[in-house]
């Protein structure tokens, strides 16, 4: 009751004159929702969802580890003329349009296809390189990492080379392509 009366005393010394006699009525009314309580909706239990694997995982698995007599070339070449199909189908090479100038106002479109397509499949040949060793290795991509293409060349030997240091170029149908490997290094699904 000494809490009720301090807020009954405070309200009286701060609201306006003209509304102290209504006060006491106004604080006697109930209200309606205060005495009904929600409804308490049971939860659906939840369904799990089956869980990807982590890179660490996959890393773990072997998932990332090409053996070497594995995967021949013969087996790729399939693979390479999908790949070829594919990238002349996304960057419209087989419309006999000319590929776009870099002043042109379709450059920017391109670049961003390219930049965005898949590479298992293509045939790659280091142009230029930090490790000398590189240039001139050509072969079919088989695994695209966020650093690195995997490929394999005709002798059937897997080669690692790093993105960043190397130019690649390939060649679809008639068309021979620069690519400059540090505007590559994402990982392939982005």
């Amino acid at each position: 009751k000494e809490a009720t009366q301090a807020v009954v005393n405070f309200l009286k010394s701060n609201v306006p004159k003209s509304d102290v006699p209504n006060i006491e009525t106004e604080l006697k009314k109930d209200f309606v929702l205060s005495k009904t309580k929600g409804k308490k909706f049971k939860k659906k239990p939840k369904k799990k969802k089956s869980q990807n694997l982590t890179r660490k995982e996959k890393k773990a698995l072997g998932f990332y580890v090409l053996p070497r007599n594995s995967v021949k070339y013969d087996d790729v070449l399939p693979m390479n003329q999908i790949w070829t199909d594919y990238i002349s189908q996304i960057l419209m090479l087989e419309l006999d349009k000319p590929i776009p100038n870099c002043t042109s106002k379709s450059w920017e479109t391109f670049t961003q296809t390219l930049y965005k397509a898949d590479f298992h499949g293509a045939m790659l040949t280091v142009v230029r390189s930090k490790c000398p060793s590189y240039v001139l290795k050509s072969g079919i991509c088989i695994m695209d990492t966020r650093n690195t293409f995997k490929i394999i060349s005709k002798d059937n030997i897997i080669t690692t080379i790093p993105k960043r240091e190397s130019v690649f170029e390939m060649k679809v149908k008639n068309v021979r392509i620069t690519l400059f490997g540090k505007h590559f290094c994402v990982r392939p699904a982005e």
